[in-house]
């Protein structure tokens, strides 16, 4: 993660929300803005929706969609130096929308 500000929370929860387990991946801002861009510009509902800030809570149908859509940008190449970032977000989200029971997703930025 670079040196710009805190970033972004993207966090995972599976259980209940009194009990639960969480995977979370911290990417900074501006990294995750730039996602996001990528997002907008490519028509990807999703993250074209959020923004850097939020808070966020997405269910696992989005979590799935997060993970198409962050995969989607990874096979268009235009990020290829954020591409750790971009497939440590799509494991947290597979993570979520795998879960047998209730989960759902996080995400905070600074």
């Amino acid at each position: 993660m670079s040196g710009d500000g805190e970033g972004v929370e993207i966090r995972a929860f599976r259980g209940t929300r009194r009990s639960s387990v969480y995977r979370e991946h911290r990417v900074s801002e501006g990294a995750f803005v730039r996602i996001l861009g990528v997002g907008a510009k490519r028509g990807l509902s999703l993250l074209s929706a959020l923004d850097q800030y939020g808070p966020h809570e997405l269910d696992k149908r989005k979590a799935r969609d997060l993970v198409a859509e962050t995969e989607t940008i990874r096979s268009g190449g235009e990020l290829r130096e954020l591409d750790d970032e971009l497939i440590a977000i799509a494991e947290v989200a597979r993570w979520c929308s795998r879960a047998p029971g209730e989960s759902w997703m996080k995400i905070e930025g600074p």
